[in-house]
């Protein structure tokens, strides 16, 4: 039997963690202070969008995401998870990043499970997601 008080702890860290990373990556997309994002676009990606129009855009979709991920976790769990993808294809393009392909393929795997275990939430006991801001 699952202990449903530390199921639900782990899985509001859990919640907060995934919502929190991708929106500071994302507004790292602005700032450079974590990384020069440039030398992560393959070229044939910059030969189709510049780097510096591309990578403002990812700092926007990667802030959404973490923001929807903290409204609708399931949702927003698999579209990190999605982008994340795309991020892996970018990388093998790039080549000599196995890595860093390595660490994200397992960082998406971690989103996919975070949502699978958002779905057990659901259906679990009144089959309701309690937002956290609809707790008493």
């Amino acid at each position: 039997m699952i202990n449903e008080n530390k199921f639900n702890s782990l899985w509001t860290i859990s919640h907060y963690a995934y919502a929190i990373v991708p929106i500071i990556i994302g507004i790292d997309k602005y700032l450079y202070r974590i990384v020069d994002w440039k030398i992560f676009v393959s070229p044939f990606v910059a030969s189709m969008i510049s780097p510096l129009h591309l990578i403002p855009l990812l700092g926007i979709i990667e802030i959404s995401s973490g923001i929807l991920l903290y409204f609708y976790p399931r949702l927003g769990s698999y579209l990190v998870a999605g982008l994340l993808s795309m991020v892996i294809v970018n990388l093998f393009l790039i080549g000599n990043m196995y890595d860093i392909i390595l660490r994200d393929a397992f960082i998406t795997f971690a989103y996919i499970m975070f949502a699978l275990l958002t779905e057990l939430k659901e259906k679990s006991g009144n089959g309701q997601y309690t937002h956290p801001f609809n707790n008493p």
